[in-house]
């Protein structure tokens, strides 16, 4: 740190600059491989004036990342309309770069396959059985293992649409969706941004609002003409338990200290989940053809 530089830690990685009379954020990464995609991809959608994500500046350090600190921008909350629609206008707007940049020709960009991860998720799971089974009831924990196995099993049945591979995001969660001081959505931290089918991200973004609107997919879909022309394959996608498989294996990866702290609230939001899958599932299968 010089005199001219003041750095404020804001995660493990990342810090908030100020230099100049000037505010970035800096991000270093461990990976080489993940620092030239993330800079690679944002030059290529510069190039064509993609409006949704933060500039990369030059830096002389390949495992940094630096841009300019959005003041003002905060997270979308899923729970307000406004923001699912204009982040789902954004994501489109995102996965049909594909028209103008050939992503599949990108060899930077890893290829993503939901259902490969998500059985390796699931596998995961009942590895921890025994350690799950100190913060679940051996009943959620069975109910949890037989969704989980049974959308799988139901996806694999359905036929695989004939999609488009794009750039996909690869991490939808609302904090990585920004609106800025004028309103504008912008999309962060590209560190898992991958080749994929627009139905698979789409998925994604609905696993994460599910949440907020009491998993009620209709909805979502009443609001969003678009997610009414889903494969019936990804509609089965929405049968995985995800978002709550996803948090308990984080959790499980924590110190004990952490865990504890985060165990009321995770149970809490497990419990609503179960409570309301059998009415998602019902509403999904109705909605298959």
């Amino acid at each position: 740190m010089t005199a001219e530089q003041r750095f404020t830690k804001i995660k493990k990685n990342v810090w908030k600059m100020e230099a100049g009379g000037r505010v970035y954020s800096v991000k270093k990464y461990a990976s080489l491989a993940q620092a030239v995609k993330v800079r690679q991809l944002h030059q290529l959608l510069n190039v064509h004036h993609f409006p949704h994500i933060v500039s990369v500046l030059e830096e002389k350090d390949p495992l940094l990342i630096m841009q300019p600190w959005l003041e003002g921008a905060k997270a979308v909350n899923f729970k307000r309309r406004i923001d699912r629609i204009d982040s789902f206008n954004a994501l489109q707007a995102l996965h049909d770069t594909n028209s103008y940049i050939d992503w599949p020709s990108m060899s930077f960009l890893p290829h993503y396959h939901m259902l490969e991860k998500w059985e390796v998720r699931l596998a995961r799971f009942m590895e921890l059985r025994e350690i799950c089974q100190q913060f679940l009831s051996p009943k959620m924990y069975e109910e949890l293992l037989v969704y989980g196995k049974e959308a799988l099993k139901i996806s694999k049945k359905q036929p695989s649409p004939n999609n488009s591979l794009t750039l996909l995001h690869g991490d939808v969660v609302h904090h990585n969706i920004l609106r800025d001081g004028s309103g504008l959505i912008r999309f962060i931290d590209f560190d898992l941004a991958c080749l994929g089918a627009e139905e698979d991200e789409l998925v994604l973004w609905m696993h994460r609002v599910l949440p907020q609107v009491t998993y009620n997919p209709s909805f979502l879909m009443g609001e969003h003409p678009a997610l009414q022309h889903l494969s019936n394959q990804a509609l089965a996608k929405l049968l995985y338990p995800n978002e709550v498989l996803r948090e308990w294996l984080h959790l499980l990866s924590l110190p004990a200290a952490q865990q504890q702290r985060m165990v009321s609230k995770l149970l809490l939001f497990t419990e609503t989940a179960l409570s309301q899958w059998p009415r998602l599932w019902y509403d999904v299968e109705r909605m298959m053809k």
